[in-house]
């Protein structure tokens, strides 16, 4: 009889693969790191404190955001105000690449199916999510 397979053998390599996954979609974009993809998403955001959001999304602290903004500051797609307008257009152009991988990546997985991994997901990032608050 065949061993199940532990929920960590699942979750390491998929996520290995689709930040992998992500990157390649990336990979015309001048976007190179996952931390620039959310710094980038959560800029063009109407909060206030994106900076604050970008912390708790990553799990970092403001030394590892400010090199990853600095990079951005440097390629002219963030400045004080947020996003620059050479900054919207790559998002929109990698919001679009993203997209399409999105869906060949999702593509003959029913709308349930695709509901429950969203719930146990979300069920296991909240968990996480209070351990690291202890």
């Amino acid at each position: 009889m065949a061993r199940e397979r532990t929920l960590p053998t699942v979750i390491g390599p998929t996520e290995n693969a689709l930040r992998a996954l992500l990157l390649q979609a990336l990979a015309t974009t001048p976007i190179r790191s996952y931390s620039e993809w959310v710094i980038l998403n959560a800029a063009s955001s109407t909060d206030a404190d994106w900076r604050m959001s970008v912390a708790d999304a990553l799990k970092v602290d403001d030394t590892e955001i400010d090199a990853v903004l600095e990079r951005l500051r440097l390629l002219g797609l963030l400045d004080d105000d947020g996003l620059t307008p050479a900054g919207r257009a790559q998002l929109t152009d990698a919001r679009t690449r993203v997209a399409a991988t999105t869906s060949l990546l999702i593509e003959g997985i029913d709308a349930d199916q695709q509901e429950q991994v969203r719930t146990v997901l979300d069920l296991l990032r909240s968990r996480a999510e209070e351990m690291l608050a202890r």
